[in-house]
């Protein structure tokens, strides 16, 4: 991928699947044998840090980037590397190998994961809902998904199918029942009128469209959650035995997350700035409309009151029950296994909250 993809695939979160079993084996393995030595501090008096991001640098991410450029992390006693990652390198494997200590994730990743016996956890849901969103345009607007028979609908594979899946489910049809086209990383296909309906994300291609001069009253948007199908989106997670070890850097890694993303809410031009600052291709029209969107998802819900990063176990029912009957996991997992939230608990509310 070129650099200017930047803005329009690096957007995307990486396909939610864990991929095949010997993969997952290799990586079990792997975590027997990684040996860990994070809580001495380096020469620099700061414990070492391996974060890995779901993608480049961009406003999705932007409350780990300001933690990092404006020292939270330091303050916090940690020297945090933050990783990029990409199509061929994901986070999930790279946790649970010991490769990195903690990443961003979405929550489906992590279900999968332990139904495939790998032990990783969520330490806290960044975003509230699901970042997806299915759009046709009005003249192909539907009354029910029954009108979406022998259509042909542009979705993303390899996992990332799940939500539709479901959402199909509810009207009693399959994937067999409509015409599917894989998607790529551009919105050209569906505004050539190559398939009727698309699968995007609120913070990317949604605001794609919108520059082509296509506005939301010539689309019709539908959410995944009006079917009870939504996989809430990008989380931070670890795996069991790191928590175990690293108890108070894990602790202090969040602590200073959150403090980042409640500067992005309060400061968004300044995060934007920050956010440049890591990755000067990226253009700041696109990085504002970006960072709108993503806190949309950060401050939705229960958010609101309880704080960011607030974990339900409700939110993991969905996602295993969806998985599980997209065919995506054959074994179930119990939704409170997914998510650890006693240090997410010990941040104080006024520390999670907005002003």
């Amino acid at each position: 991928m070129n650099k200017e993809s930047n803005s329009n695939f690096g957007q995307r979160r990486i396909p939610k699947k864990v991929g095949l079993a010997v993969v997952v084996v290799i990586v079990v393995i792997a975590c027997v044998f990684v040996i860990r030595n994070l809580q001495k501090p380096d020469s620099s008096g700061l414990i070492q840090v391996r974060f890995r991001l779901q993608w480049t640098p961009q406003a999705q991410f932007a409350g780990y980037l300001v933690a990092k450029e404006l020292g939270y992390y330091k303050d916090q006693g940690l020297d945090v590397e933050i990783r990029p990652a990409g199509p061929d390198l994901k986070p999930q494997n790279t946790v649970a190998a010991g490769s990195d200590d903690l990443a961003v994730g979405v929550a489906n990743l992590i279900v999968a994961s332990r139904s495939s016996g790998v032990p990783l956890k969520i330490i806290a849901q960044i975003f509230q809902d699901s970042a997806n969103r299915y759009i046709l345009k009005k003249e192909n607007a539907i009354q029910s998904l029954h009108d979406l028979r022998g259509k042909k609908v542009g979705i993303w594979m390899g996992g990332d199918e799940a939500e539709f899946v479901a959402m199909l489910k509810t009207a009693g049809m399959t994937l067999n029942d409509v015409t599917v086209v894989p998607q790529g990383f551009s919105v050209a296909p569906f505004l050539n009128g190559e398939y009727v309906l698309s699968m995007v994300t609120t913070y990317n291609e949604l605001n794609q469209i919108r520059d082509q001069g296509i506005t939301d009253d010539k689309l019709q948007i539908i959410a995944p959650g009006d079917y009870d199908a939504a996989i809430v989106g990008d989380a931070l997670f670890t795996s069991e035995r790191y928590i175990q070890e690293n108890r108070d850097v894990t602790q202090k890694f969040l602590n200073a997350s959150l403090k980042g993303w409640i500067f992005c809410a309060e400061n968004p031009e300044k995060a934007i700035d920050i956010v440049l600052r890591f990755e000067k291709s990226l253009k700041r029209e696109d990085q504002v409309k970006q960072l709108k969107e993503v806190m949309s998802l950060v401050l939705s819900g229960q958010a609101k009151s309880k704080g960011i990063g607030y974990m339900d176990r409700n939110y993991y029912v969905t996602a295993e029950r969806v998985l599980f009957d997209s065919g995506q996991i054959s074994k179930r997992v119990e939704p409170s296994a997914v998510f650890d939230d006693s240090l997410w608990q010990q941040v104080p509310l006024s520390e999670k909250l907005v002003k």
